[in-house]
C-alpha cells in the first residue's frame, strides 16, 4: 500500500471514529420532552432553554415548546430571545395568545419600551383574559398604574367593574342589624366584594344561635340579579330580579322551580335610605301571591369605628 493510500485510509478511519463519536454523544445528550418540561418545572432556566431549543431544531412547530422557551428566556433576562421566542409561539398557534403577549409587554416595560407595552396589553384588553388585577398587580406595570391607556385595559379585563354589576352596592358594609322598632341590634352582617366585583358576599349572624350566607350577583345572560342563601339551619333560598324603579333591590322566587316544590313564595326588598342604612323587607305566601306574611322586617345601621 502506498503512503498516499494509506493516510487517505488513516484519514477516513479518524472521521468515521469522530463522527460516530459526535453521533454518540448527540444521542446521550439529546433531550427527552419529560426532561425539558422538568428542568423547566425546577426553575433551572439554563438547562430547559437547551433542551427546548434542541426540541424545536426537529419540531419547530411545537407552540408550547417556544412559549417556554421565551419563559426560560425571559427568567435568563435574554429578552431579545425571549421576545424571539414568544412571537415564534404566536405565530405557531399558540392557545394562549394573551398570556404571551402579556409576556411581551413585561419584556418592553424592562427594556424601557413603554408605548409598546401599552400596545400589546391593548391588544391583550381585545381578547377578554386575563384579568384586570392580575395586570394591575405585576410588578412590571407599576409604572403604568396612572396612565389612562392602561386604566382602560385594565377596565375593559374587569367586566363587573360597572353597569348592572354594581346596582347592589347600596348594601356594602359592616352593619348592625335591627328588627323593626327595635333599639338593640339582634345580628350582624359583612356584605362584601368578591371575585373582582362580580359578586356581592353576605355573612350574616346572630351570635351563637344562628348564621348564614349568600351569594349574590347580576347574571348577563337572564339580565337579572341572582341570590342563593344557605343557613347554619339548611334553611336555602333562591331568588332572582333586580332594581325597581325606586332604587330598591327586589328578588323573588316566583317562577322558579324551588317555589313549585316548596309550595312558598318569597319576595325580598333592600331599599336604601337617605340616611345611609338599608331596610330589608321579606315577604312570603303560601296561596301563589294573593296575600303576603311578613318574615322579616330588617334595618341594617353600619357600625361604628372603633375609638
Amino acid at each position: 500500500m502506498s503512503k498516499n493510500v494509506f493516510r487517505a485510509a488513516a484519514r477516513l478511519a479518524f472521521v468515521c471514529v469522530i463522527s460516530l463519536s459526535a453521533l454518540s454523544l448527540s444521542t446521550a445528550f439529546a433531550a427527552t420532552q419529560e426532561e425539558a418540561d422538568a428542568k423547566f418545572a425546577a426553575g433551572d432556566w439554563l438547562a430547559a432553554a437547551s433542551d427546548y431549543r434542541a426540541l424545536l431544531a426537529e419540531d419547530g412547530a411545537n407552540a408550547q415548546n417556544w412559549y417556554n422557551l421565551g419563559a426560560a428566556l425571559f427568567a435568563l433576562e435574554d429578552y431579545a430571545g425571549a421576545k424571539r421566542a414568544y412571537r415564534a409561539a404566536i405565530d405557531a398557534g399558540y392557545a394562549r395568545i394573551p398570556r404571551a403577549r402579556v409576556q411581551l409587554a413585561r419584556i418592553a416595560m424592562a427594556e424601557g419600551r413603554r408605548k409598546d407595552a401599552l400596545k400589546e396589553l391593548e391588544k391583550v384588553a381585545q381578547s377578554g383574559a386575563p384579568s384586570g388585577r392580575y395586570l394591575r398587580e405585576l410588578p412590571d406595570f407599576a409604572p403604568l398604574l396612572d396612565d389612562e391607556r392602561f386604566k382602560k385595559v385594565v377596565l375593559a379585563l374587569t367586566p363587573c367593574a360597572d353597569g348592572h354589576h354594581r346596582d347592589f352596592d347600596f348594601w356594602l358594609g359592616e352593619w348592625d342589624v335591627y328588627g323593626n322598632g327595635s333599639q338593640t341590634p339582634t345580628a350582624s352582617s359583612r356584605i362584601s366584594i368578591r371575585e373582582e366585583g362580580c359578586v356581592i358576599f353576605e355573612e350574616y349572624s346572630v351570635a351563637g344561635a344562628f348564621s348564614g350566607v349568600s351569594i349574590n350577583f347580576y347574571d348577563p345572560a337572564k339580565e337579572k340579579w341572582h341570590q342563593t342563601w344557605m343557613s347554619s339551619s339548611a334553611g336555602s333560598v333562591y331568588i332572582e330580579g333586580g332594581v325597581n324603579l325606586d332604587g330598591a333591590m327586589v328578588l323573588t322566587d316566583d317562577g322558579l322551580d324551588i317555589a313549585k316544590i316548596t309550595g312558598v313564595l318569597n319576595r325580598v326588598t333592600w331599599t336604601p335610605n337617605p340616611d345611609g342604612t338599608v331596610r330589608q323587607f321579606w315577604e312570603s305566601s303560601s296561596d301563589g301571591g294573593a296575600t303576603w306574611s311578613v318574615a322579616f322586617d330588617g334595618l341594617y345601621k353600619k357600625k361604628k369605628a372603633a375609638e
